[in-house]
């Protein structure tokens, strides 16, 4: 018949027999998380742009640091607070990204608590290392060159942590393969720890005199062993 209906009278099953709902599967967390990250950025932008822009100097510029370690002294700055805060949480992201990919660890929480396992984990991981840099400054009585070090490693991260947050954003907004966004992020948190790693054979070597053995020493004890190590103790036991 003419009226009949496109779908009348055909072979395929019906597979269910009753109305299915419709499921979202959209993740709202992410927009939020990158919107607080976006509020604190502008935050730190708008009530210390010259710090910011002086942070970013300090990164490439020995004497700049120099001078940015001078104006803060020991005080409490609330701008470079927000901004080692704004480096972690665009770290824990990223990492949450990929975990969100491979299925690594975690894989029978929810995508959120992913996360914020992944946060904890860095932050009591940064603490640790904090400790340590101590411990070992107080062992050698070499407080100046680990504390410059420490220092410079701070400026470094808080630097590359704008850097990195665009392309979060286009690795979780972009309708393109996230993971060539990802990537990127991965490059550029790469090249933050090697010329993490450079600036501290710089001071050590060059600056402070620091033989060549102690500063290899230092970087394979605290910087590279301890990263494998967490890597593969996360990997195992989760």
């Amino acid at each position: 018949m003419i009226n009949n209906h496109i779908f009348y009278d055909h072979l395929l099953q019906k597979q269910h027999l009753t109305p299915l709902l419709r499921v979202h599967n959209e993740v709202v967390w992410t927009s939020v998380f990158l919107l607080f990250c976006l509020t604190l950025i502008v935050f730190v932008k708008v009530t210390a742009s010259a710090k910011v822009l002086k942070i970013i100097q300090s990164t490439f510029s020995s004497n700049a640091l120099h001078e940015l370690e001078r104006e803060e002294g020991k005080s409490f700055k609330l701008h470079s607070v927000l901004l080692s805060l704004f480096f972690l949480l665009n770290v824990s992201f990223l990492l949450y990204k990929v975990n969100s990919f491979y299925n690594l660890v975690f894989t029978e929480s929810s995508l959120f608590m992913q996360f914020a396992y992944i946060f904890f984990i860095l932050l009591i991981f940064i603490g640790l290392k904090t400790f340590l840099n101590q411990f070992i400054s107080f062992l050698s009585n070499d407080r100046k060159t680990i504390a410059e070090y420490s220092y410079n490693s701070v400026k470094i991260n808080q630097t590359f942590g704008i850097f990195l947050f665009p392309w979060l954003i286009l690795a979780e907004l972009t309708k393109f393969n996230a993971l060539i966004f990802v990537s990127g992020a991965f490059v550029v948190l790469a090249a933050s720890l090697i010329y993490r790693w450079y600036r501290g054979v710089i001071i050590g070597i060059v600056e402070e005199r620091v033989g060549l053995l102690q500063t290899f020493t230092y970087f394979c004890g605290l910087e590279i062993l301890p990263v494998v190590v967490l890597v593969k103790y996360i990997i195992e036991t989760f």
